[in-house]
């Protein structure tokens, strides 16, 4: 096995330490006794980079540990895994040495890294790693919640799936709303925006306004809309690294949804936005997030990646 470095993205109120040992044990083969101490955190192979008790961060030092066991062969299994949960949680210091670690992997070593937020580490890692996003693994108790709270089963699990920002669903629970209005005015809006403005209700936070605008940016790209290619992109430009990161992240969300929708409905070529564009979309999105990552021009990056997915949908 090759070194290699991935970095989970996952959401908010996740229990990172189990998470990560799942996600760790995936990597120590087929052998259900090798998950299992994986997944309870003794085995051998597996080194977890943690603050040291009473501490916040993870300093210099871990790393450097972690590097140095690495020169030693595995005690059970071909490889050895190093999980850091709390990625954005490195020192300066601590960050550097394991940039510097993931340039030149050691031999038969795979890094798993878990943040909330790629813009909570340096760019350079998150470029040298495979950037994976976790759904929520809690959808059944969300969508219980939200049946509680009185909203129908298919708008709680609509809901469940659009509503990923902290908080969100707190909000939805707490102060529930008329699913079917909130969508057709969300819609309303969407439909009759220019760029700008379709642009920051992609942004928005609320989240029914949210998904209409993201799928309404998915449309336009599709038929190749000159304003938001112009207009709409260096608009988002001027954003914050953090905005730009969230946005990309969401409108990838969105596509994957709609590649869902479209194989679940048997109907690929839907509305006119082929389930191989919104693939093609997809791949030019993670393109640009680890472009901006690395340091491109945030403008150049988002064009190649609306522009990578083809006009019309095909």
């Amino acid at each position: 096995m090759n070194a290699t470095s991935t970095l989970f993205l996952v959401p908010p109120r996740t229990d990172r330490i189990r998470e990560g040992r799942i996600l760790a044990a995936e990597l120590f083969g087929d052998e259900p006794g090798e998950h299992a101490l994986a997944r309870r955190g003794i085995h051998p192979d597996l080194i977890e980079l943690l603050p040291p008790a009473g501490k916040e961060r993870v300093g210099i030092e871990s790393v450097k540990e972690a590097i140095r066991s690495a020169q030693f062969a595995p005690t059970q299994s071909p490889h050895k895994v190093c999980l850091i949960p709390f990625a954005e949680q490195l020192t300066p210091e601590a960050a550097n040495a394991l940039l510097k670690t993931l340039e030149e992997p050691p031999r038969d070593m795979a890094f798993v890294l878990l943040a909330s937020h790629p813009a909570e580490l340096l760019p350079t890692i998150v470029s040298r790693s495979r950037i994976v996003r976790l759904p929520p693994r809690d959808k059944t108790r969300i969508i219980e919640r939200l049946l509680s709270a009185g909203y129908s089963k298919s708008d709680a699990e609509w809901l469940a799936r659009i509503a990923a920002r902290d908080g969100e669903i707190d909000r939805l629970a707490s102060e529930p709303v008329d699913v079917g209005s909130a969508r057709e005015e969300a819609l309303e809006r969407v439909s009759g925006a220019d760029a700008k403005g379709l642009i920051e209700a992609a942004i928005s936070v609320e989240p029914i306004l949210r998904h209409a605008a993201l799928t309404a940016i998915i449309e336009r790209i599709a038929k190749r809309d000159p304003e938001l290619l112009t207009a709409g992109i260096r608009y988002l430009a001027s954003k914050n690294r953090e905005t730009v990161f969230l946005f990309l992240q969401e409108l990838l969300s969105a596509a994957f949804s709609l590649i869902k929708e479209r194989i679940e409905e048997d109907d690929p070529e839907k509305e006119g936005i082929s389930v191989s564009y919104l693939r093609r979309l997809s791949v030019g999105l993670d393109t640009a997030h680890r472009a901006i990552g690395a340091y491109t021009p945030t403008g150049g990056a988002i064009l190649s990646a609306f522009l990578g997915g083809g006009a019309d949908g095909r």
